[in-house]
């Protein structure tokens, strides 16, 4: 029987970017929004300790509606997930704009195994360069950390795209995501 991915969107709705195309970058996140939504992903991982084998769940993927990667409770949280036995995969839907080194660290510091991490790393031209998104992709992968990459289909940025591809380690799958309208 195979085993169920569940996805968890949590609270956020903030983000650190500010691409000209999102509605969460209009939104900075304030403390007791942070508080709740730190409450709600501890209930959620105390949840899924406790159900992951009985509902034969493994993985969870960490989908938020912002971004979730620059609050250290999020390592935290998928560092304690990733030491569940019954889960194979652990990953998170980030725009890659924290220093790989120390949240890695921070990660393996709290106890997790980052042979069961993986990123969804999502390029965003308006805020960061190619080389610096595809270096961190490269330190990633380089350091066990496994990445696939993607973009917002933005008409005006197929050049850009290919070049991010051109610089990507080649086992980074890239996709690209249809832009809204």
């Amino acid at each position: 029987m195979d085993r169920k991915t569940v996805i968890y969107r949590g609270s956020i709705k903030s983000c650190n970017y500010s691409c000209s195309y999102c509605p969460f970058s209009k939104h900075r996140a304030l403390k007791g929004e942070t508080e709740k939504d730190r409450t709600a992903l501890e209930r959620f991982c105390k949840s899924i300790s406790q159900n992951a084998e009985p509902d034969n769940i493994g993985a969870v993927m960490i989908t938020p509606y912002g971004e979730a990667a620059i609050h250290n409770y999020y390592w935290d949280a998928m560092a304690y997930l990733s030491r569940i036995p019954h889960l194979e995969r652990i990953g998170i839907q980030t725009n890659l704009s924290f220093t790989p080194l120390s949240a890695v660290s921070r990660f393996e510091n709290a106890g997790g195994v980052k042979e069961k991490l993986s990123l969804w790393a999502t390029f965003h031209p308006e805020m960061t360069g190619v080389s610096e998104f595809s270096e961190k992709c490269r330190w990633l992968e380089e350091n066990g950390v496994q990445v696939c990459a993607g973009a917002v289909g933005v008409p005006d940025n197929a050049e850009i795209i290919r070049k991010l591809r051109a610089e990507l380690p080649h086992q980074v799958y890239l996709w690209i995501n249809k832009m809204d309208g």
